[in-house]
Order: C-alpha cells, then sequence, then structure tokens
C-alpha cells in the first residue's frame, strides 16, 4: 500500500532552478526512483553538468534552457512538454536568488536597506516571486485539463520569521569575520509572497483537483564558512544546517498520492528553527 501511494514512476515533473542546488538534488532523486524531470534552468553551463551526470548514471530527464521571467519561453516550454507526453502531473517551483548566487552576480544585493537599489529589490523579486507565478499561471491551465496535477513552491523559513541578523556580523569575541552576504528584504517578503501564494491558489485551485503546497527550509549546507555555519546552528533546536538530501522525502511525498489530501500546507523544514 505505502508503495503505491509513494509511486510517481513515469509522472512528469517539471522542475524550475532543475539544475541548481536544490533543484539539481530534486531532478536525480525524482529520476532515480522512476519520474521523468523536466529540467528548466537558465544556467547552460549548470545544464551540461547536470545532463552529464543523468547520462553517466543512466538517468532519464529532459533539459531545457529558458528565462523563466520570459512570458513567450515559458508558454513555448510547457506547451512542447504537454504536446509530447499529454499530461503534467507535477510542477516544482524551486528556482530562484539564493545568496550564493546574489553574492556571484553582484554583491550590491546585500547593501544596507537604506541604500537598497531598486533595480536590484525588482530584481531578486523577479527571481524568487514572479518566475513562479509564471509558471504556475502556465501550467495550471492545461492540469485543469485533466482536473489532476501538484504543485509545489520552494519557500523558506525566513519567509516565516524575520533572518537573524547577528549571524552576518561580525562577532570579535569569539573571533568571527562575520559574511559577504545576508538575507535581503527583497528575499524574506519574496519567500512570505510564495507562501501566501501557495495558499491562495490551493483555495482557487482546489475544484480543480489541483493541489498547491509549499516547502519552507532552513539553511542547507553548501560548503559555507566553517564559523557561519556555527553561528547559524546556534539557533536552529536540531544544532545544525540541513543535507542536501533531507529535503527529498517532502518533495516525494507532496508529489504523490501519499499527500492527496493536503493542500495549502507550508511544510516547514527547519530542523526546528521557526519554534525557538
Amino acid at each position: 500500500m505505502l508503495d503505491k501511494i509513494y509511486n510517481i514512476k513515469k509522472n512528469i515533473i517539471i522542475i524550475s532552478g532543475g539544475a541548481g542546488y536544490l533543484g539539481g538534488q530534486f531532478s536525480k532523486t525524482i529520476s532515480s526512483i522512476g519520474g521523468i524531470p523536466m529540467i528548466l534552468d537558465n544556467n547552460e553551463k549548470a545544464l551540461k553538468s547536470l545532463k552529464k551526470y543523468f547520462n553517466k548514471k543512466k538517468l532519464k530527464g529532459y533539459f531545457f534552457l529558458i528565462d523563466l521571467n520570459n512570458e513567450i519561453e515559458v508558454k513555448n516550454v510547457i506547451s512542447y512538454i504537454y504536446k509530447k507526453f499529454k499530461k503534467i502531473d507535477s510542477l516544482i517551483n524551486a528556482a530562484g536568488y539564493t545568496g550564493q548566487a546574489m553574492l556571484k552576480n553582484n554583491e550590491d544585493f546585500f547593501k544596507n536597506f537604506e541604500d537598497y537599489k531598486f533595480d536590484l529589490w525588482k530584481d531578486s523579486l523577479d527571481g524568487n516571486l514572479s518566475s513562479t507565478f509564471l509558471l504556475i499561471k502556465t501550467v495550471s491551465k492545461l492540469m485543469k485539463k485533466k482536473n489532476y496535477g501538484t504543485i509545489i513552491n520552494i519557500a523558506s523559513d525566513v519567509g516565516i520569521i524575520s533572518p537573524d541578523h547577528r549571524i552576518y556580523e561580525p562577532d570579535q569575541k569569539n573571533k568571527y569575520k562575520g559574511t559577504k552576504f545576508n538575507t535581503p528584504l527583497s528575499y524574506s517578503v519574496a519567500k512570505s509572497g510564495i507562501i501566501s501564494m501557495t495558499r491562495y491558489l490551493a483555495t482557487y485551485f482546489a475544484k480543480s483537483g489541483i493541489r498547491v503546497n509549499c516547502i519552507s527550509p532552513a539553511g542547507v549546507n553548501n560548503k559555507h564558512d566553517k564559523k557561519f555555519v556555527k553561528k547559524l546552528s546556534s539557533r536552529i533546536p536540531l544544532g545544525r544546517m540541513a543535507k542536501l538530501h533531507e529535503l527529498d522525502g517532502a518533495v516525494i511525498f507532496l508529489c504523490s498520492d501519499a499527500s492527496s489530501f493536503v493542500t495549502g500546507h507550508n511544510l516547514v523544514a527547519d530542523g526546528g528553527r521557526t519554534i525557538w
């Protein structure tokens, strides 16, 4: 019985940011258990690297280089997927600007609020929120034709609580130099927006057979500075950051019939951070 309700074999699952740090993990896991990931990303290098991995491991997946904020490109890719497979079972919105991506692209993303550039504010909202809106708008029209579908949005613990600004600041007492990055207001606002969007659309699509949920993880360890990890971990009851694979179970649960009576839910995978 359990095998059946968690079964996502041959399910067509679109993953935005599917070649990224989290999205790439979801793509690999879903393919390894028989799902068929449609991997959408704007990073050509990351897509090529992931495709090479899939070929080496003999995993099945389809790869699309796409600007997720370009409505024409989004419509064309989603239309192609639907025409080829005649269905879309799930959409996972994992694309977004994380701290590492912001740092790589523009250090101004981490300016103080008083000095924050309006263009960067808009870029962050586009990367973390607008692309999610656009994909759901496009995919949901096709899911409605089948009266079935699951949508999973990746939010964040800082969409629920304010980030603890002290973990980024220097601490001379503990010989901590601080970090080059932080959590900009735009990121928190976008992730709060994703949680709100999830709840709104869960009720909006309820009669269409489409379930909409989200996952709010705490920080996932990605070779961060050890002293930063120690600082952040001290704010988490389990005493550590998440490991990359630890969100897989939540994703599979929300994609599968194991969550058939779950919609509008924010699954918080934060090691207990938001309850302190």
